[in-house]
């Protein structure tokens, strides 16, 4: 199960930090709560603006058969939609790994690997979710939070055992059937594979069509030059 341990701090660099040098004194499942994060992070190294009142949290995977890092992305992207969806907000996850709701980030997702002599011993997840935290006048454009969808505070426990529970369910669902979490995980996405879309390609503004999706890259077909795009914000909206 997701959080039968749980370890709650009230500051911390990041969570996923935190496991990462703690991960022997934790068991499988095991998740850590932070009520801020100092030093939160996205994909590729980006920061990850999180003050008290959002939800940031990691979780603790020692699988004993491997199991994609991509994988547990895409489970608990799809996890966090269907918990919205029970909320009624119509959110989509923007490839590859960020919850948007109405062209506005609404939560991040980070799977880090933890490896000993090249083998991986364990697997993070880290999720961060905009709540019922402010969000700051120079994001109001890009970012968004759940009380300002709702227009009313959320509590954060029950966001964290609904994704917790989805969590669980579709990995006990789909832990050996990745194709079917990939589908699933494509339905919710944005682009979509046949998808109109425009890149800044070395300064160049171009449009072409997305010919397939995968784990780590959109290849872009450009008038018969396929270019694969490893970053979402080589992506103009």
């Amino acid at each position: 199960m997701i959080g039968e341990e749980i370890e709650v701090l009230y500051e911390v660099d990041s969570t996923n930090e935190f496991f990462k040098k703690n991960y022997k004194s934790f068991h499988d499942g095991a998740i850590v709560v932070a009520i801020k994060q100092t030093a939160g992070k996205g994909r590729l190294g980006r920061s990850w603006y999180s003050p008290e009142g959002g939800l940031w949290y990691s979780v603790l995977f020692k699988p004993k058969i491997h199991v994609n890092l991509h994988a547990y992305t895409k489970i608990f992207s799809i996890a966090i939609i269907e918990v919205l969806s029970k909320l009624r907000i119509k959110a989509y996850i923007k490839w590859p790994n960020d919850i948007y709701y109405n062209g506005k980030k609404l939560c991040g997702i980070l799977a880090e690997g933890i490896s000993v002599n090249d083998r991986v011993v364990a697997i993070v997840i880290g999720i961060g979710m905009n709540v019922n935290n402010d969000i700051p006048e120079d994001l109001k454009g890009t970012a968004i939070a759940l009380k300002d969808i709702l227009r009313k505070n959320i509590k954060i426990t029950y966001l964290l055992d609904e994704i917790n529970k989805h969590a669980w369910n579709l990995l006990i669902s789909y832990r050996n059937e990745t194709e079917n979490v990939t589908k699933l995980w494509k339905k919710h996405l944005v682009p979509k594979e046949g998808d109109k879309i425009k890149i800044n390609n070395e300064g160049e503004i171009v449009e072409g069509s997305v010919l397939k999706i995968s784990d780590e890259m959109l290849y872009v077909d450009i008038g018969g030059k396929v270019i694969g795009v490893q970053s979402i914000h080589k992506v103009v909206d």
